[in-house]
């Protein structure tokens, strides 16, 4: 998205370099399970937070100036999707070992959410929820997500007692919002960088990120909530 019109030299090799530092968060977090060195996460970091320094002060020596762009990218993939699979990798194998539970219920409460805010926005919805961003969206749609999240928040606590019944509908009132706003949050980024799509991985699905924007910005939060109350 960022390399889109950039007034760059060479935008793919911008985007492959991207996508290498995006990976370090998680990179690091494998290998510091892997070699279990109390010194290995925060060198991996480390190396990361160079990498992208030495990548900065390469294009500032080739005086890419219509490239800030590529600067804001390179530094935002990292908080944006790198540690949010870092954050993932490590609440689904803490305390001990894997629990398949904990992402696939992130899941269903986000589809639940997604697929009602679709069917109520495209039934009832009048009013939109923020037109600027997504023209598509309304508060109706927000509202029969949240319900509907709610619902199945509930239908969980049934079958799964790692979490309370109040504290499963805690957690999917916050999943839903978080969802909302993660939709949201990408669409801004292509409205600011003037695209259509995030890419062309996935071809009528508005791109790879479109399938997991709201994912990506629930993760945080999940992982908050199932460090502190998942049983």
């Amino acid at each position: 998205m960022a390399s889109y019109g950039a007034e760059i030299s060479s935008p793919k090799s911008m985007n492959r370099l991207g996508a290498i530092i995006s990976a370090v968060p998680l990179l690091a977090y494998v290998l510091f399970k892997v070699s279990h060195h109390a010194y290995t996460f925060p060198i991996l970091i480390l190396i990361g937070l160079i990498a992208m320094a030495g990548l900065y002060t390469y294009m500032l020596f080739k005086n890419e100036m219509g490239d800030w762009r590529m600067y804001q990218s390179i530094s935002l993939v990292v908080v944006y999707i790198g540690l949010p699979a870092l954050m993932l990798v490590w609440i689904t194998s803490y305390p001990i070992a894997y629990e398949w539970l904990k992402p696939m219920t992130i899941l269903l409460l986000i589809w639940a959410n997604d697929v009602m805010a679709y069917f109520a926005g495209r039934l009832f919805g009048k009013r939109p929820l923020y037109a600027v961003i997504s023209p598509k969206k309304t508060i109706e749609g927000l509202v029969g997500g949240l319900i509907m999240t709610i619902v199945i928040a509930l239908v969980l606590s049934i079958y799964i007692h790692a979490l309370s019944p109040i504290q499963w509908v805690v957690y999917g009132f916050v999943i839903s919002l978080s969802s909302t706003i993660g939709d949201l949050f990408e669409s801004m980024i292509k409205r600011r960088y003037g695209v259509k799509d995030s890419g062309t991985l996935l071809p009528g699905h508005g791109g790879f990120l479109d399938r997991f924007d709201a994912f990506i910005f629930v993760i945080p939060i999940a992982t908050l909530f199932l460090y502190l109350w998942w049983k």
